[in-house]
Order: C-alpha cells, then structure tokens, then sequence
C-alpha cells in the first residue's frame, strides 16, 4: 500500500505547499527543503486544516495534551506536503532522520514528549519503522502565527530528482 493510500484510509489529506505558501503571507524569509546528497532538510511546519492554522495557543493553558498531540499530527502533514513538493512522491522517503518538536508552553508544562508523539506516531503510521526518527520536544513560549507546534525534520530519500526549493514569500533566493 502507498503512502498515499495509507492518507486516504486514515481520512488525513496533505496540503498543496503551493498553495499554503499562496495563500497564508508570513512575512518569513526562508525556503521550504534543501537537498544534500540524499538527505531532505525540511524548514519548521505549523498544524495546518484546511488552509487555516489549526488548534492555536498555549499548550497547558489553552489546550490539553490532546489536542497539542492532534496538532502535531497535522504539523507532520504540512511537513509532508514539502516533502512531496520536493520529491513528488511521498514513497520516496527512506527513513525520517531527525525531528525537533518545539511545543507552545504553558509555564510547569512539561509534557512536550507527550505532544511531539503526534508528529511521531502519525509518521510511524505512515512509513513504519521508517518512520521512526531521532527526536528532540522542546518547550518554548511563542511560536509563530500563535501556533501550538511547530516540527522541524530530516530524512534520507531516494532517487535523483528533488524540485528546486519554494521560496517562502518569494523573499528568499
């Protein structure tokens, strides 16, 4: 079964990256991946529904350890639209390498594993023990847009070909 076909029987869909970028200014300046050698450095995703930010805030405040784990899970689907812009075709990653989750919380909020599970678990869902990375949760006190998560992830992938990176904004080069 594909990856892809995975996605469709667990009713998640992953977003267009073109269309995000397009349509949700940030004002950032950055690029989507960057490729070296096989490795795909991916830049930080926000959870994303829709095309709207989804499940903003305050882990430990304004949301439960549940709903942060639901929003790392849709931060590892808008992970995986860059992934797909880039290489096309989602069954072409080899092995998620390394993923920092940085959780938006709630001062004694220490249960930042717990939420970055989301991502993680959604990814071992997906890829199996490819899927499993090296991690880092980390605790903060602000994320962009009001975002409850924010991950960041490497993986190693096959094949040749990677389309040139999206500029974010169109500021970077």
């Amino acid at each position: 079964m594909t990856i892809e076909d995975k996605l469709v029987k667990a009713g998640l869909t992953v977003p267009n990256l073109e269309d995000l970028y397009r349509t949700n200014a940030s004002g950032a300046h950055y690029i989507s991946h960057f490729p070296v050698q096989n490795l795909l450095y991916l830049s930080g995703t926000t959870p994303r529904k829709d095309g709207q930010g989804y499940l903003p805030g305050v882990v430990g405040k304004d949301l439960t350890v549940a709903q942060g784990y639901e929003a790392a899970r849709y931060a590892a689907l808008t992970t995986l639209a860059a992934v797909r812009y880039a290489l096309g075709d989602l069954d072409r990653v080899q092995q998620v390498v390394h993923m920092t989750g940085f959780v938006n919380s709630a001062p004694g909020f220490n249960d930042q594993p717990r939420v970055v599970n989301g991502a993680a678990d959604l990814l071992v869902e997906l890829y199996g023990d490819r899927g499993k990375p090296t991690r880092a949760a980390i605790g903060c006190q602000g994320l962009g847009g009001g975002a409850s998560v924010e991950i960041v992830v490497t993986l190693s992938f096959s094949g040749p070909d990677v389309r040139p990176p999206l500029a974010r904004d169109h500021f970077a080069k």
